[in-house]
């Protein structure tokens, strides 16, 4: 008896999940399948398709004033007013970050894959290339983030960034709103009211613009997301390889000997 194939069945394999399902073509016939899987064992031996994902090195927060709860009389707004944008880096370490991740893109070249939609088809040859040069590139990063930022320049970077947004509220506040400003900003302030916001589940709206401290709470909110040590920074940085399967679906009538063959299949997906 053959049943039905669910294409929500979680145990299918098509990890290709961003092509619209109705251009799925179907396997009907044994012959099919015996033919789609050769053409898998075949792609698997030239080598593989690879995503590569880096995440988490960007760092920052926008500030609309004009969207958060403040009386309209609390500000002085100007008519061409937009929202500030601040990046926890300078322009100029960010390029250098970038540079980093960059350097491991760079490790894929004509001689070991191809670059395709999704990432890249790595040759079998170079996979033990590609694992000791992403390892490698890993620890480089971390090097680098240790030597650029350690001795409390990061904490220092934390709190630049978190004072501009709090200098801007301070810039374009009436003397109607009766807020106070701290003359000294600290990162045991920040993280304590980080704590109390955490356990009382806080949102914006619960942020009260009558009280004294509001520009300090708003800039706390606005930066909750954005580690405020080292440490917490490197951890969310997320540089993963992983390599994808192809259902067997999309091998039915072709033939997979070349790695011409898989560039072309790659193509048409």
């Amino acid at each position: 008896m053959v049943t039905q194939r669910d294409p929500n069945d979680p145990r299918q394999l098509s990890l290709f999940g961003e092509l619209p399902r109705s251009s799925n073509p179907s396997i009907a016939t044994f012959p099919e399948f015996d033919q789609a899987l050769n053409n898998l064992i075949k792609l698997s031996d030239l080598g593989a398709f690879i995503e590569l994902n880096i995440r988490g090195f960007e760092k920052g927060y926008t500030l609309n004033l004009s969207e958060a709860i403040i009386p309209k009389d609390f500000l002085k707004l100007p008519d061409n007013y937009s929202p500030i944008t601040v990046q926890l880096f300078s322009h100029d370490l960010r390029n250098e970050i970038k540079k980093l991740t960059y350097e491991i893109k760079a490790f894929f070249i004509q001689r070991n894959s191809f670059k395709t939609s999704f990432g890249y088809f790595l040759f079998r040859s170079d996979f033990s290339n590609w694992k000791q040069y992403l390892t490698a590139k890993k620890e480089h990063i971390n090097e680098y983030l240790n030597k650029e930022f350690s001795g409390g320049a990061y904490g220092r970077y934390f709190l630049m960034h978190f004072s501009q947004g709090y200098e801007f509220i301070e810039s374009v506040a009436d003397i109607t709103a009766p807020w106070e400003y701290r003359k000294k900003l600290l990162l045991k302030d920040i993280q304590e009211c980080r704590k109390k916001m955490l356990n009382n589940n806080m949102t914006l709206a619960n942020l009260k613009p009558t009280e004294l401290d509001f520009p300090f709470s708003l800039m706390v909110f606005k930066t909750m997301h954005i580690p405020m040590v080292l440490h917490q920074y490197q951890s969310q940085i997320q540089i993963h390889s992983r390599f994808k399967t192809i259902h067997l679906e999309y091998l039915i009538d072709r033939d997979i000997n070349t790695i011409e063959d898989i560039r072309k299949l790659a193509d048409s997906l």
